[in-house]
């Protein structure tokens, strides 16, 4: 009850629409067998995912390496992390990835957080989902004006293998899909320029 009042009155002293405090939320992923029970989910920022294994040999990694639990190991563990940011979280067992152990965490703002927070004002590129991937997978990216846009995808060698893009695009958000159906399983690259705005990201084909 103390503590109610205190927050209640912290609120007040500082003028703070009680609409836009977002209580942070745990949500449970189970891990048994070979599945992510359940492995698609969407949480609001600041909240905290737990994995739970209750059954075989795992880890839990991100794509893109922001969070880990480390080396598989064998039942029972868990593994928490906290979503600090806006995005797309693809995630993977890396003992079990090619049996389609995966999944990916849905970051969106609190719906009490003002609109102004979800407008596109810069360039980005996003991991592409699914990584690994067999045989295709989704790239998705942002331009914050309308540019000239190219999508490059190379080899591990650097030797360009797909132009999936080359034109001008409005400002806003796109996604693409890559078909390695005709390439070998290694690792691939995909680098976008828009602008003066460059990035380059790493994909992996798994078959």
């Amino acid at each position: 009850m103390k503590n109610l009042i205190f927050l209640s009155l912290f609120v007040l002293i500082l003028g703070i629409n009680p609409s836009f405090i977002h209580s942070q939320t745990s949500h449970l992923v189970v891990l048994t067998g070979i599945v992510f029970t359940d492995a698609d989910i969407t949480i609001s920022v600041g909240d905290t995912v737990i994995w739970r294994n209750d059954e075989g040999f795992h880890n839990v990694e991100a794509d893109d390496g922001s969070f880990s639990s480390g080396d598989p190991a064998s039942a029972p563990w868990t593994f928490k992390h906290v979503f600090t940011a806006k995005g797309v979280n693809p995630y993977f067992c890396i003992v079990h990835v090619g049996f389609g152990m995966s999944g990916v965490v849905t970051v969106m703002n609190p719906v009490s957080v003002s609109d102004q927070n979800l407008v596109v004002n810069k360039f980005e590129l996003e991991q592409n989902y699914p990584n690994p991937f067999n045989p295709s997978t989704v790239i998705r990216y942002q331009t914050a004006e309308r540019s000239n846009v190219t999508l490059t995808v190379y080899n591990s060698i650097g030797r360009e293998i797909s132009t999936l893009l080359n034109e001008v695009k409005p400002k806003g958000t796109f996604t693409i899909e890559f078909d390695g159906s005709n390439l070998p399983s290694g690792i691939y690259y995909f680098r976008l320029q828009a602008g003066t705005f460059t990035d380059t990201k790493k994909m992996v084909l798994l078959r």
